[in-house]
């Protein structure tokens, strides 16, 4: 019992001290395997149950910064943020606990393709539990992109599958008997080189097809709001003084009340703003009220596309809203007990920004975690992501996370994206998921940043063409393998451990 704590522990603080912005994120390629020895002898019920209560322990160690960001944000009561995200935290631990049911029912251990069996449970389930927050421990190696790049064949659950192979291998050496070292010493042994070697050769490649470049500018204005849009204006202004070729200024998501559409003045000055830069904008004002009259209809999260002649090009909805924050489920149940929550609609569909030859795909904050969005951008042949939001809630940790979720979509369809916050982390990565670090903003600071940007040309990767093709695979050879797993392995011995 007391090693089993013991390795436990040892499996939290090594996520823990490995987390976004912790300082050690290479310990996390080995953090899940002291916790798969742990419970490795234990029966279905029991190893669900000691697996997933350390998930859900982590989890919430990792996610604490989001308790009092939802108590200030929508004046919560402490107790209320609490309990939600210790229920968030419940779900993003499930995974964990069906893994280790499947491990234990199906004996998984006492297979020959243990290793990849007990991997592809985590990529499966992590996959299908995605829908509030697709994380996993490897996104805090997002400052190790060569670790990275096989996010273009596969996406996250690629990384996470390759991932927990290695974690596998390393508790299969001191679950298994020798005889299965067969299996385990060469998995540790040539993983790291086929991940370090696509990897190095993915950042090295050069690349054939041609580039564009184009000349960026965005503010990170610190604003509150109290705040006003003459602000903005200021700031922007700034921009101009930086270069007098600033083709396109993007604005993050700010707490300044303000409205594109519903206000004629605020829209004539942003107008004549483009017009004296010469310059496009994308902006996302405070509200656009959904019946175009007030909020009693409710109104939208939106980001405008202004010509450098002041003139509407497009209109994006934000599609993803973040629950409890932009909008409250159950809504005539749970309102009271978040009162300042927004009333936001979603959106229906991708609205992209044509830029001469270029295409910008918009996603507002939150929705560049969920690679799904994306995808009818490049349909559309988006070839840089614009990801406007404001991270200020959420302090360092919060903003660090959400950088380092956002970072594969880059990896994922080989193109740049802008995140552009309020006061958070804004950069541009590039490509090949490498933070470019000139454009790099701090945290909690009033700036601006002009850049010039390599823009590849539309390479569409496989995981984009086949992606969801491989995810359907991976869940019909993993249902067939357990199935013949449970088949073979009827007896009910445990595997002798550290034998």
């Amino acid at each position: 019992m007391l090693s089993r704590a013991l390795l436990l522990a040892i499996s939290f603080l090594l996520i823990l001290v490995s987390y976004p912005g912790s300082g050690l994120p290479l310990l996390v390629c080995i953090a899940v395997a002291p916790a798969l020895i742990a419970t490795a002898d234990l029966k279905p019920p029991q190893s669900a149950l000691v697996l997933g209560f350390w998930a859900w322990a982590w989890w919430l160690a990792a996610l604490w910064w989001a308790i009092p960001s939802l108590t200030s944000f929508t004046d919560a009561s402490g107790l209320i943020s609490i309990l939600l995200i210790t229920c968030v935290c419940f779900f993003l631990a499930l995974p964990y606990a069906l893994t280790a049911f499947a491990i234990a029912y199906f004996k998984l251990w006492n297979s020959p393709l243990a290793v990849i069996q007990i991997a592809l449970c985590f990529a499966v389930f992590i996959s299908l539990c995605s829908s509030v927050l697709p994380a996993s421990p490897v996104n805090a190696l997002f400052e190790y992109p060569v670790l990275l790049q096989w996010a273009d064949i596969g996406g996250l659950p690629l990384l996470v599958f390759l991932y927990f192979v290695f974690n596998a291998a390393i508790a299969s050496v001191f679950i298994n008997k020798a005889s299965r070292y067969i299996i385990a010493v060469p998995v540790l042994l040539l993983l790291p080189l086929v991940v370090l070697g696509y990897g190095h050769y993915k950042l090295s490649e050069e690349q054939n097809i041609p580039t564009t470049r184009m000349t960026i500018g965005y503010i990170q204005p610190l604003a509150t709001a109290e705040d006003q849009l003459s602000s903005l204006i200021a700031q922007t202004r700034k921009l101009k003084q930086m270069s007098e070729q600033v083709e396109l200024i993007i604005w993050p998501e700010v707490p300044v009340d303000f409205s594109w559409h519903d206000t004629q003045y605020e829209r004539y000055r942003i107008r004549k703003l483009a017009q004296e830069l010469d310059t496009f904008l994308v902006i996302l004002p405070g509200y656009h009220y959904a019946n175009g009259k007030n909020a009693e209809g409710g109104h939208f999260n939106s980001a405008n596309f202004i010509s450098n002649s002041g003139e509407g090009l497009a209109e994006y909805h934000k599609q993803k809203l973040v629950p409890f924050f932009e909008y409250v489920p159950l809504k005539e149940h749970l309102s009271s007990y978040f009162p300042n929550a927004r009333d936001y609609i979603a959106g229906k569909q991708a609205s992209s920004f044509k830029y001469k030859d270029r295409t910008l795909a918009p996603l507002i904050c939150y929705e560049a975690l969920f690679t799904g969005l994306v995808r009818p951008y490049i349909d559309e042949g988006a070839d840089i992501i614009i990801n406007p939001g404001n991270d200020g809630w959420f302090g360092e940790a919060g903003a660090l996370s959400h950088l380092s979720l956002a970072l594969l979509r880059s990896i994922e369809y080989r193109i740049p994206l802008i995140r552009v916050n309020n006061s958070g982390v804004s950069t541009v990565i590039n490509h090949k998921g490498e933070i470019l670090f000139e454009t790099l903003s701090a945290l909690d600071t009033q700036t601006g940043r002009v850049f010039t940007l390599d823009i590849p040309n539309g390479e569409r990767t496989f995981f984009y063409q086949y992606g969801n093709i491989l995810n359907v695979l991976s869940l019909v050879f993993l249902c067939l393998s357990l199935i013949g797993s449970r088949r073979k392995y009827t007896q009910n011995s445990s595997p002798d451990l550290f034998a």
